[in-house]
This record gives C-alpha cells, sequence and structure tokens, in this order.
C-alpha cells in the first residue's frame, strides 16, 4: 500500500542511525534524487558535523547546518534546523544526520517534542534507519529499535545495506527478529540495498564509487561520457532497484503528482 503522505510535499524524511558508516549518506542522497526525479519540490539538509557528505553535491543544493563551534558542539544550532525545516513546509525535506551528533539529536527532539510538534503542523515524519551484516548487524538493530521506541515519527523505514555481507541477526532475516516485532506497528516498509555476487559486485561498487567520490548525482552521471556505457548502465540498474522499492512505500509517481495536484486544490 502506498503512504501518498509521506511522499509528498511538507513530509520530513530523516536518515538517523547511531552507528558511524553504515551509508547514512548514500541513503539520503537516494532519497533525495528519488523526489527531485519526480518533480517533487525537495530541500535537502546536511548535519553531519564529522563529514558533511551531501553538502558536496551541487545537483542536490543542500543546506549545510554546522554545528560545532570550535571543538565543541553548538546545541543552538538544534534550533536553526528545526526552524528552517518548518519554513519548508511546502517541499518534502530530506535530512542527513551524523552518528557523533546522533545521541545529542535524539535528545534534543524527544525533550522538546520536535517530533509532536511538526505532526501538529501536518507534517508528517519519517525515520530512515540503516541496518548492516557483518559485525555491525546487531548494534544496527539495536540501533532502529531504541530510536522507534523513543521517537514518535509518523513511520520508519530500514535499509539493509548488504555491502557489509548479508544482513542477518543470528542466521534470522529482519522481519523474522523478536526486534523487529517490537517496532512492527511502526515500520512502513524496507528497502533492500543488494549485494550481487562475484566480479560483477566488484563492478557495480567500483561504478557507485566513481560516482560517489566525483559527488555527482545519477542525473548528472548518467549522461557523461566520462562514464563507460557499461558503468552507466550498472549505475541506472542501482538506481532503479532503488527507485521501485521507495515506489512501493511512498506511492508511484503519477500517484504522487496526483496526491500533490489534490493538496494544492
Amino acid at each position: 500500500m502506498s503512504n501518498h503522505p509521506a511522499g509528498a510535499p511538507g513530509a520530513i524524511h530523516i536518515v538517523l542511525q547511531s552507528k558511524g558508516g553504515v551509508g547514512k549518506s548514500f541513503v539520503a542522497l537516494h532519497l533525495a534524487q528519488h523526489f527531485m526525479n519526480q518533480g517533487l519540490p525537495t530541500a535537502v539538509f546536511d548535519s553531519d558535523p564529522a563529514t558533511p557528505t551531501l553538502a558536496n553535491y551541487q545537483g542536490l543544493r543542500a543546506r549545510y547546518i554546522n554545528f560545532m563551534l570550535d571543538d565543541d558542539l553548538d546545541v543552538r544550532q538544534f534550533d536553526v534546523l528545526a526552524n528552517e525545516i518548518v519554513e519548508a513546509s511546502r517541499l518534502i525535506v530530506v535530512l542527513d544526520t551524523g552518528s557523533s551528533n546522533f545521541i545529542p539529536l535524539v535528545s534534543y527532539l524527544k525533550s522538546n517534542r520536535i517530533l509532536e510538534v511538526f505532526a501538529e503542523l501536518g507534517r508528517r515524519v519519517v525515520i530512515h534507519s540503516v541496518l548492516v551484516g557483518g559485525a555491525g548487524a546487531r548494534e544496527t538493530l539495536a540501533g532502529l529499535v531504541a530510536t522507534a521506541e523513543n521517537l514518535p515519527a509518523y513511520g520508519y523505514v530500514a535499509w539493509l545495506n548488504s555491502f557489509f555481507g548479508p544482513v542477518v541477526f543470528e542466521g534470522k532475516q529482519f522481519e523474522e527478529t523478536k526486534a523487529f516485532g517490537r517496532v512492527r506497528d511502526k515500520m512502513l516498509g524496507s528497502v533492500c540495498i543488494r549485494q550481487r555476487g562475484g566480479s560483477s559486485n566488484v563492478l557495480h561498487l567500483n561504478a557507485m564509487r566513481e560516482m560517489t567520490s566525483r559527488y555527482l548525482t545519477y542525473k548528472e552521471a548518467l549522461p557523461s561520457p566520462e562514464f563507460t556505457l557499461w558503468d552507466r548502465q550498472r549505475l541506472r540498474e542501482a538506481q532503479r532497484e532503488i527507485d521501485e522499492q521507495l515506489a512501493e512505500i511512498f506511492g508511484r509517481d503519477d500517484e504522487v503528482q496526483g496526491s500533490v495536484a489534490i493538496a494544492a486544490h
């Protein structure tokens, strides 16, 4: 079932996970492009104090909120960020966050009832959490559950990032775990970033790294002669796989555009 309100202007998408290096910026990058490519007005914010990745993508025109003052966290910037999100009421907001300010950010959102205020303003907040395989599997799963139990968002989306290996938890799929049972009612869906087999995976990863190392969007990279025909095909396939999964959660182009038109009238 499509959740149109979460895929229409006014919705707020926050990529939030306590563990670093799991692909949060990669998720935010795909989210922003997914909405932009549908012709939806989108505002992108980067609040990662350590590695503000999205701010380097000129095609995203991301607004960077610097949370650092000298070597300390400047908590006053939380209000600055929240105010700018409120003002972007006619846009879909995509916010990338960092693991280094995860605890103070969650504390700010909870103690100041920020998500409740957004809901009162008619803004639907979706929190995207990245789950990985391997050594970080248990930590990322625990991070999703803790966030879902502490922050009253409109809904949650799990991103299963298999670049680190199969995303399984003591031999169980995400939906088979007790943790999933605790957050089942809050989940809107999941997106799988799949790992390919053998040399194909290496080639896909190389194409993706080439694009992201240049801070290019798909829209910029796909027509570029600097990428081979085969790399462009790999990028196109990767984008299509994720877009199709997001469309299942937030609605397809014609469905979403229809809900935007209704809201405009």
